[in-house]
């Protein structure tokens, strides 16, 4: 079958979207064995996201996405003739060209409308109007998809969750002069916590400076901050924050980092610390522990379903929990080492290679060739089961 495969989020500068986006893509192309990917998009792609062998629609770009989806991608469409779209983040044309698999990321615009510019805030609506018009819609977790059900209204058995997982590249690495390369490179402090995430209010980055503001006040906390993420909507009111706080010092922003550094990152930090209000998935908390770096991250929405027993939960909504979660980690090397050792075995149970394959099964049931599991018997990943027999943290 030719399937059409939306690359709008395979942008230059690649952030949570884009990266399970170009994953998914890339492991498509290895299990679509006798099918034709054919990926269209309103602007030029990385190019380092497009596998060998899958074709690119060239056609004349359109710099606004949304528009770009109803006024042309239908035209797009009929051109291309595919048995099966699959648009990858949140909304698909409302005129309806072939049958459609919309991902739905997570459902922020309508549980924190106040963490997103005014300008996105439009494309709530059509993402409602995408997911009643969809054949199906894939989602990230159990929590994100009794989302979508429970504030889209859509029926059940139409949502398939799909698991994301690391990037191979995301391990343990031994070689201690690439380490020391990565420190030098980006004037990295010698013990750190590293946080990770575009710079924009559901990161919740505002609690983990007081936090960390609390530690250094109270306890002569030796570790820095150093937070990785693009600096998007609300850099400037975090840097004055910063100010105030008087953490000059003590916080370092790095801005955006190529893809590749990103693990040294994670090996090189005494601990990871992901304290957001709200995640589909929460990808970073995956790569930290594929890295072997102790995790403390939100007792809430997916997350607890991603980390199990291999992180340190906390409450994102109280800094207490999240500066006695890092000053107990920081105090005990045992417990760093025990989150450590089970964070890598639970990345074990994440996998591109199934999750492309359930993307194609999602594909096959639309059109009749194979009924997908439905998501009331759907397991967790690699036959574990999901979040209804998860014995972990589930305050979130």
């Amino acid at each position: 079958m030719r399937i059409a495969f939306d690359g709008t989020p395979l942008t230059q500068l690649l952030t949570g979207v884009g990266y399970f986006t170009a994953h998914q893509l890339r492991h498509l192309a290895k299990e679509a064995v006798g099918d034709e990917l054919v990926v269209v998009s309103n602007r030029e792609m990385s190019p380092e996201t497009i596998p060998e062998g899958v074709m690119t629609w060239r056609a004349h770009r359109f710099p606004i996405r949304m528009l770009w989806m109803q006024m042309l991608a239908p035209l797009v469409l009929r051109s291309v003739s595919p048995k099966v779209a699959h648009f990858t983040n949140s909304i698909s044309p409302l005129v309806k060209v072939a049958p459609t698999v919309v991902t739905i990321h997570d459902m922020t615009l309508r549980l924190l409308p106040g963490s997103h510019p005014p300008r996105r805030r439009i494309v709530r609506v059509l993402v409602g109007l995408s997911a009643r018009r969809a054949d199906a819609i894939i989602t990230l977790s159990e929590s994100a998809r009794n989302d979508i059900v429970r504030l889209l209204g859509v029926p059940s058995e139409r949502v398939h969750i799909v698991y994301g997982a690391a990037a191979p590249g995301f391990r343990r690495i031994t070689d201690q002069e690439h380490l020391e390369a990565i420190r030098r490179k980006y004037r990295l402090p010698e013990r750190f916590v590293l946080s990770l995430g575009t710079i924009e209010p559901r990161k919740n980055l505002p609690r983990l400076l007081n936090a960390f503001a609390r530690l250094k006040k109270a306890n002569r906390f030796p570790l820095q901050l150093v937070h990785v993420g693009d600096l998007g909507w609300g850099y400037q009111a975090l840097r004055r924050r910063i100010a105030a706080l008087g953490l000059e010092n003590d916080v370092m922003l790095t801005g955006y980092l190529p893809f590749s550094d990103l693990p040294a990152l994670y090996n090189l930090c005494e601990l990871f610390v992901f304290p957001s209000l709200y995640e589909g998935f929460g990808l970073p908390v995956i790569e930290a522990m594929a890295c072997g770096a102790p995790v403390i991250a939100s007792n809430s929405s997916s997350l607890p379903e991603v980390f199990g027993e291999a992180a340190e939960p906390v409450d994102p909504e109280q800094e207490e929990s999240i500066s006695g979660a890092i000053l107990k980690l920081v105090c005990n090397p045992g417990l760093r080492a025990e989150l450590s050792a089970k964070g890598l075995a639970r990345t074990a149970m994440f996998s591109w290679t199934t999750a492309a394959r359930q993307t194609l099964k999602v594909y096959r049931g639309i059109l009749g060739d194979q009924g997908p599991q439905g998501p009331q018997g759907h397991q967790g990943p690699q036959g574990h089961q999901g979040p209804q027999g998860h014995q972990g943290h589930q305050g979130r």
